[in-house]
């Protein structure tokens, strides 16, 4: 008979590193770990909350973001302090559970003197200290090197004691808080200069109850910055705490009956579209007609143009889809990462079935183009149906999956589109605010791509791809000809009037086409594009009310609302239009060549055209692993800073590394929340990358994809019995959806560093920038990328030619939106913020100067 695992309760206050203690405590410990939220209205009696707590052998009240003294920011929190004898549990306390308990006892929290987020500090704990410490958390612990995130600090009289008895009575109760004694400090000389904005020279960062079974920390234990050692804590704890139960607990454990206590990890989006849903197919997604990915290969031209590609297959006035590596062919030192491999282009995009949603609205339109001039079949779908816009989606990918395809390409056919900040906002629960947001505008819009082409860079490859029945291949076969003679013609004319011409249909035997390709491109000189428009007027930030929204960021990070908060602003750029011509392809060809980048995007999708020269990916992943990769530390290449090394050593200071060190704690929480304890790890932290005009300090973190059955389980299940599973599965698009927004453009903890935002910009829409671009095909792979360095317009903004009815004479107008920002730390000055904004949009914004 198997023996349960004992059971912890992880009190979480809406924190954005909630999920990576979780992990620490299941990996660390023989111990499953159940979550609720401090609000939960379940518990608001104290009878069901003494029910609730005998189920588990320990709780531990987690960190974030406000002050223990307001009720709303603790809430359970505070009532498991005051627990009467007969209900008392072992409890740790983390961060605003360590602040709870000083402030339950005697202490005071104040403010620090010098917010400390995201650096890393030398603790001094009573382990070290000889004859002391040595029975409790503490004892066997080497030295700990810990990451603090704190603004706020408890008083508990350390102030009082003379540096001459300090090193002895540091370890002793206060008179101010007699029942807490002190186990750990961060310590500092303030004689010392440092560039780690450290004002206070004595912080309490370890305390227990002197007859209560409480212990708390104010540092960080599972930071990826915190080292091993500190794990030894953790582990005497839960020794600690499981002996108390046997000696003292009044009530025994009861594993049996209810519990509100919920696992970390999400339900997938499969298990909740199926359960949502009295059936699996409905209105709306239905699968089409069993679909195989047929593919052809030619040669290329090395270092061919995208742009040259484009502009042979395409009629570039229609909706078209470019996702592109342009800077594959870059010299400068960069690696594989850096340069990028793959581009995408969608074919036949007017052609494609599309889905549109708009945050706040519950109603998923799907828009299906008929044949012979008919108007598209247009359906609106009810989101609560599925469980959401994302079940609907994975239900849809689900429906259409296929497990064959050409191994060389990253792209079958699937869905390619588009997500706004705002969607993102909605997925954390963040209402956006309605003076910004007053339109119909789709935020997320996607097309359903089953004609593509898949550059690769590397092998000089162009896939020319279908998704269609496998007994249609005579149709696709002649579709096929007819691309790769267009692509082909391009590179080299196929024909000759002149009889002794060489071309593809006569070559010498001795010849062949790759080694004539690759002399060909010089053939096809990419002109630079001239705008066919006029600047009429551009709207930057205000440079004082820049700074001062940097100085509001950094009050509500002063204030412990917040570790870091990437704050943003909006240009508006208005052009005047030609009715003949078009200016986005021009912006795009322009921007591609001034700042080639790995992600790069053109798209004209539904009313959105969107130009992109992105270098940060967001998210990639395939059916058994994913990868978040944010960026986060800048410094611009110039002649005083032209090589990799100087910008290595600008950005190794505390501000930057600490900046990067918030996002990656971030993004480990998300991932930990749909892969589980032990399956997300950071094979590359603080590194900076080569780009053609900037550096960039990146970090990889990569997580694995929870299996549906374990392998070993395979042979003892039957056939209903793993459909049933693969139903339910977890996919890339769960990691996706529990992402959004991108960490690197909200801060954390993310959702109320989002609300604090939403305030300082005014509640100004983000909309694309701020979002993702990407895809998500049928082979379970995808893409996305953050929308930075980018330029957008809706056409519900346009103002056509000759006026308001659009009569074909004089001029248009069309409005470009710009953002730019960056992340405000407490050790952020105004200035420094407001030209790392503008050196960020001066990129793009140059395309209309």
């Amino acid at each position: 008979m198997l023996i349960p695992k004992p059971l912890i309760l992880f009190i979480d206050a809406y924190d954005s590193f909630s999920n990576n203690i979780i992990s620490l405590l299941e990996t660390t410990l023989n111990a499953s770990v159940r979550t609720i939220y401090i609000d939960n209205p379940s518990l608001s009696t104290d009878s069901a909350l003494h029910k609730e707590l005998r189920h588990y052998a320990a709780v531990v009240c987690g960190p974030g973001p406000g002050h223990p003294g307001n009720e709303k920011d603790v809430g359970i929190i505070r009532r498991i302090w005051r627990l009467a004898n007969e209900e008392m549990v072992p409890v740790l306390g983390i961060c605003l559970g360590f602040q709870s308990l000083c402030l339950e006892f005697g202490g005071e929290v104040r403010r620090l003197k010098g917010p400390q987020h995201g650096i890393v500090r030398r603790i001094m704990h009573v382990g070290e200290v000889e004859r002391l410490g040595e029975d409790g958390i503490f004892g066997g612990v080497g030295e700990i090197n810990a990451t603090l995130y704190q603004s706020l600090c408890a008083d508990i009289g350390q102030d009082s004691i003379s540096q001459g008895h300090w090193q002895t009575l540091k370890w002793e109760p206060m008179k101010q808080c007699p029942d807490l004694l002190p186990l750990a400090w961060v310590e500092h000389d303030m004689a010392e200069e440092n560039n780690s904005g450290i004002m206070d020279d004595r912080v309490l960062v370890a305390v227990c109850h002197r007859t209560k079974p409480f212990w708390a920390l104010q540092y960080h234990p599972e930071s990826i910055c915190t080292n091993d050692e500190s794990k030894k804590v953790i582990l005497n704890w839960f020794g600690l705490a499981r002996s108390w139960n046997s000696n003292y607990r009044k009530t025994q454990i009861n594993l049996e009956g209810p519990i509100e206590g919920r696992f970390a990890t999400r339900e997938s989006l499969l298990s909740r579209s199926q359960r949502m849903l009295e059936t699996a197919l409905t209105n709306g997604c239905t699968a089409t007609k069993k679909a195989i990915c047929h593919s052809r290969s030619i040669d290329m031209p090395a270092r061919v143009s995208v742009q040259l590609i484009v502009e042979t297959i395409l009629d570039i006035q229609e909706d078209q889809i470019i996702l592109e590596s342009s800077n594959a062919n870059e010299k400068f030192s960069g690696g594989a990462d850096v340069r990028g491999r793959y581009s995408i282009i969608g074919l036949d995009i007017k052609n494609c079935t599309k889905i549109q949603y708009t945050a706040g609205r519950e109603t998923i339109t799907t828009i299906h183009p008929r044949a012979n001039g008919q108007l598209p079949q247009i359906r609106s779908i009810d989101a609560s149906t599925y469980g959401g816009i994302w079940s609907y989606i994975a239900q849809y990918l689900d429906q259409n999956k296929l497990k064959n395809g050409n191994e060389e390409s990253p792209f079958w056919g699937g869905f390619i589109g588009y997500i706004t900040y705002e969607l993102g906002l909605e997925t954390i629960g963040v209402t956006p605010d309605s003076k910004g947001y007053q339109h119909q505008r789709p935020d997320l819009c996607f097309a359903w791509v089953e004609k593509s082409l898949v550059v690769d860079h590397v092998k000089n490859q162009i896939y020319i791809q279908q998704l269609a029945p496998e007994n249609e291949a005579s149709r696709v076969t002649a579709w096929m000809d007819d691309i790769s003679a267009k692509l082909e013609a391009t590179f080299l004319p196929e024909e000759s009037y002149d009889p002794f011409a060489v071309t593809f249909s006569n070559l010498p035997l001795s010849i062949n086409k790759r080694q004539i390709l690759d002399k060909m491109v010089r053939m096809n000189p990419i002109l630079k594009p001239n705008i066919p428009s006029s600047v009429l007027s551009m709207q930057t930030p205000n440079d004082d009310n820049y700074e001062s929204k940097v100085l509001s960021c950094q009050s509500s990070i002063r204030a412990g609302d917040s570790y870091e908060l990437c704050l943003t602003d909006q240009t508006h750029v208005t052009l005047a239009t030609s009715p003949s011509t078009s200016t986005s392809w021009p912006l795009y060809t322009t921007l591609r060549t001034r700042q080639p980048a790995p992600f790069a995007s053109y798209i004209r999708l539904g009313p959105l055209t969107y130009i992109s020269a992105s270098p940060e990916r967001f998210l990639s992943y395939t059916p058994q692993t994913s990868e978040l990769r944010p960026m986060k530390g800048t410094v611009r290449k110039s002649a005083m800073v032209p090589t990799l090394p100087q910008a290595q050593a600008l950005l190794d200071i505390p501000k930057e590394k600490a900046e990067n060190l918030m996002i990656v704690d971030l993004v480990r929480h998300d991932l930990h929340g749909v892969c589980g304890a032990g399956n997300v790890s950071v094979p590359r932290l603080m590194v900076v990358e080569e780009y053609k005009s900037v550096f960039q300090m990146i970090s990889i973190v990569r997580a694995d994809i929870p299996a549906p059955f374990p392998a070993d389980l395979i042979s003892h299940l039957s056939e209903e019995e793993v459909g049933q599973a693969e139903g339910k599965r977890y996919t890339g698009l769960d990691i996706l959806a529990a992402s959004l927004p991108p960490g690197s453009m909200t801060g954390a903890p993310k959702k109320r560093s989002c609300e604090i935002l939403q305030d300082v910009e005014e509640g100004k829409e983000r909309s694309l920038y701020s979002g993702v671009v990407g895809y998500a095909d049928v082979g379970g792979r995808g893409d996305w990328s953050v929308n930075i360095r980018c330029a957008f317009k809706w056409e519900d903004e346009d103002v056509e030619a000759g006026g308001v009815q659009g009569d074909g004479d004089g001029e248009g107008m069309e409005t470009w939106h710009i953002g730019a920002g960056g992340a405000v730390t407490a050790l952020s000055t105004p200035v420094g913020e407001r030209e790392e904004m503008l050196t960020k949009l001066s990129g793009t914004l140059g395309l209309f100067r």
